[in-house]
């Protein structure tokens, strides 16, 4: 199938184009014909599977031609994805003669304000934010007619629930809902029941489900040589390498440790500033930047085709969150690889994601300490898993710590 085959009008299909995609992911192929359709929708896939462009595309093409001012909206959880999601859009919308614009923290009010006047059709934005300007009057919500919750499960995570129910209240009742995200635990449940009921759900892949071209790999280290370790492992990376730190404070320090050893590193969290965040993500975008180190929030934002390599430095503390880690690799088709530190005290964490990953092939790898990916023989206790084949989905997993 290819784009030209769901119904989009030619000046989408020709920003489509000139962003080089010719054939529709699954994701897409399943929810743009439903959404042009009128349908409310909730989108299930995995990270990386072209979820931005399967309310996107849909979104610009129906909004294309009509009276000007707000009328699509995009809720998302962080100011990355923010810009990431409304870079897409516009390069999508750049023959349809749309404006997209964005509203996040961290930048003054009027800046914002003064893009708006500009002209505003289609609005991405954080939710703080959003309501910042709500209240300030600098935008209306009254002509919305189709609006996405993007990434849900973060939002959920980040206590946005409270603030995306207010921002409802201020959107007329006739308007299409539409909820995206790579994983839908129970507790967002609860938020389908009131914005999206009877909603139809498409799923590509099973709840939780890790990108199927990626290679998972652990490695038992000691808590105090996972900086050496981690400074080995960097030396022999070519390609972008996304490195994951549980805490803002930690996330800092290892980028600094990395840069002062003559790696080309930066960090990225919630503590810097929006305009610091964006130029640092660009350096990364651009290969200026090979090593990227970031907490989860930050990390949602980053949505960079060619990353080679993640490594959690620090262990994920969710299944989901690992999820979402390994999801920035192996995007769009491509191969990509996972890399796991794993300290004695983080085996129950290790081993929900190893049953996670049971059922494909599993291979034992050993190696001596701090050389390779595999995990040294008798670290973090227990005997090593054998390895084994068996049907449905053909991710690899190389699963040697216990």
């Amino acid at each position: 199938m290819s784009f030209d085959s769901l119904g989009l009008n030619k000046s989408i299909l020709q920003g489509v184009r000139d962003a080089g995609y010719e054939k529709p992911t699954d994701i897409q192929e399943h929810t743009i014909p439903k959404i042009l359709n009128g349908q409310e929708l909730i989108g299930l896939g995995q990270t990386g599977s072209g979820k931005t462009a399967a309310f996107g595309l849909p979104m610009l093409h129906k909004l294309t031609g009509g009276e000007p001012g707000l009328r699509g909206l995009i809720i998302v959880p962080t100011r990355e994805l923010c810009v990431q999601v409304a870079e897409n859009l516009r390069g999508y919308a750049k023959h349809a003669g749309l404006h997209v614009c964005t509203a996040f923290g961290g930048i003054d009010l009027s800046i914002q304000e003064s893009a708006f006047k500009r002209g505003l059709d289609v609005l991405v934005a954080c939710p703080g934010r959003l309501i910042d300007h709500l209240e300030r009057r600098n935008i209306t919500l009254e002509k919305i007619e189709m609006v996405v919750l993007d990434e849900a499960d973060r939002m959920l995570d980040m206590g946005f629930m409270p603030q995306i129910r207010r921002v409802f209240l201020r959107m007329p009742d006739e308007r299409q809902n539409l909820l995206f995200s790579a994983t839908l635990p129970k507790e967002v449940e609860s938020l389908v029941e009131d914005f999206l009921p009877g909603a139809e759900r498409v799923q590509i892949g099973s709840r939780s489900q890790s990108v199927s071209t990626i290679t998972h790999r652990f490695a038992a280290v000691d808590a105090l040589d996972k900086p050496n370790s981690l400074e080995r492992l960097l030396m022999r990376e070519s390609g972008k390498v996304l490195v994951f730190c549980n805490k803002k404070i930690g996330c800092e320090k290892l980028g600094n440790m990395l840069k002062r050893s003559g790696l080309s590193a930066d960090s990225i969290h919630g503590d810097k500033s929006a305009e610091a965040r964006h130029m640092c993500l660009g350096a990364f975008s651009r290969g200026k930047t090979r090593f990227l180190i970031a907490t989860d929030v930050a990390g949602r934002g980053i949505d960079v085709d060619d990353v080679a390599l993640v490594v959690n430095y620090d262990f994920p503390l969710s299944l989901e969150d690992y999820i979402h880690r390994s999801g920035r690799t192996g995007r769009a088709g491509k191969e990509g690889r996972a890399v796991s530190f794993v300290v004695p005290s983080e085996k129950r964490l290790y081993e929900a994601v190893k049953a996670h990953l049971s059922g494909k092939e599993v291979k034992d790898q050993p190696s001596a300490p701090g050389r390779g990916y595999g995990m040294p023989k008798g670290r973090a206790g227990g005997n090593r898993p054998g390895g084994g084949r068996s049907g449905g989905g053909g991710r690899r997993a190389t699963a040697d710590a216990r």
